[in-house]
């Protein structure tokens, strides 16, 4: 049986709009949301940790709406994709004549992010070798343009994610323990996708608007929903999202049956779960968790609804018709 049940009394967030693309009714979720957007307001580094597909880059990216450096740069770098060669050039930019082929003087990275936020994904990639390059900018906020020798300041914030063990690899001596607590000034985790349920009816929900075929409505059938709902999504919510795209595409605008789902999901064996509010063990309608949703979100906005039109990323107008469906006046 899967257990859908929440806190009554999930954490609010003051300010709800730059997390609103995070979609979730999971109270681990919203106490997350609650610790990151308090952490949104200071300058320490972050680590977000969680399995591949969880979204620590739009967590990242919310953090960065919330805090005072929203106006500047957000420049997402994944580690993966520098060699030890490419890393100075890229990452502190270098001046005219550095190299060959250097024909101008060119802003790495971190000039480019001066004032605003860096986000280095799959930090644990980063070769140990470049770790202590890293640490350098972020003990001393300064850098050397390669072919230059003058130290050059930056200030910006840094926020790091994972999906490896760091504590691990800083064990075996992998990942440089002084960069690990030096990134490790605030720790966020991501819980993966099959450990809140509760949230895969909304997603389900926001891609089948994302994906709707051009004057076509999409909807799931029951049935599907309590298949997406038993699966164990290794992918996260980024298999969600393809596993809605997929099924959207080969309904071409007809409900959602369980053989529109990918082969790999039909063969998952429904279970039955239960709901909030002391009900019996029950399916859980797609449309009523949408309801509780939309309604929890305009109480936490004190019924504002040009706020919650806002945070939900619908009309105004599709607002009103949905509290008015819903007996809101």
């Amino acid at each position: 049986i899967l257990n859908l049940r929440k806190d009554p009394k999930p954490p609010k967030l003051s300010n709800p709009k730059p997390f609103a693309k995070i979609i979730t009714e999971s109270n681990e979720m919203l106490k997350l949301l609650r610790e990151a957007e308090l952490h949104a307001q200071s300058d320490v580094p972050i680590l977000i940790t969680g399995e591949s597909g969880t979204g620590k880059e739009l967590l990242a990216r919310a953090i960065h709406n919330a805090s005072p450096r929203k106006e500047s740069p957000f420049t997402p770098l994944n580690m993966a994709s520098f060699s030890e060669t490419l890393f100075d050039a890229e990452f502190f930019g270098h001046t005219k004549g550095a190299f060959t082929g250097a024909e101008k003087d060119r802003r790495g990275y971190l000039e480019y992010t001066d004032g605003g936020t860096l986000f280095l994904d799959e930090i644990g990639i980063l070769p140990f070798e470049l770790q202590g390059k890293l640490l350098r900018v972020l003990q001393d906020g300064e850098f050397i343009k390669l072919g230059s020798n003058k130290n050059k300041r930056v200030n910006i914030r840094f926020i790091a994610a994972t999906n490896e063990n760091l504590s691990e690899k800083t064990a075996q001596g992998k990942f440089r323990k002084d960069l690990y607590y030096r990134l490790n000034g605030a720790w966020l985790h991501i819980p993966p996708l099959r450990e809140r349920k509760e949230d895969i009816p909304l997603l389900t929900n926001k891609f089948l608007r994302e994906y709707t075929l051009k004057g076509k409505s999409s909807s799931i059938s029951k049935e599907a929903m309590d298949v997406l709902l038993s699966h164990n999504y290794p992918g996260n919510v980024r298999e969600l999202k393809s596993i809605i795209q997929f099924s959207v595409n080969l309904a071409q605008g007809e409900t959602i049956k369980i053989y529109h789902l990918p082969k790999y999901v039909q063969k998952v064996k429904p279970k039955k779960h239960k709901v909030s509010k002391g009900r019996q063990t029950e399916d859980l309608p797609l449309d009523e968790v949408v309801k509780n949703h939309i309604l929890k979100v305009y109480e936490n906005t004190g019924r504002n609804k040009t706020k919650t039109a806002s945070v939900l990323g619908i009309g105004l107008n599709t607002l009103r018709r949905k509290l008015s469906l819903y007996g809101v006046s």
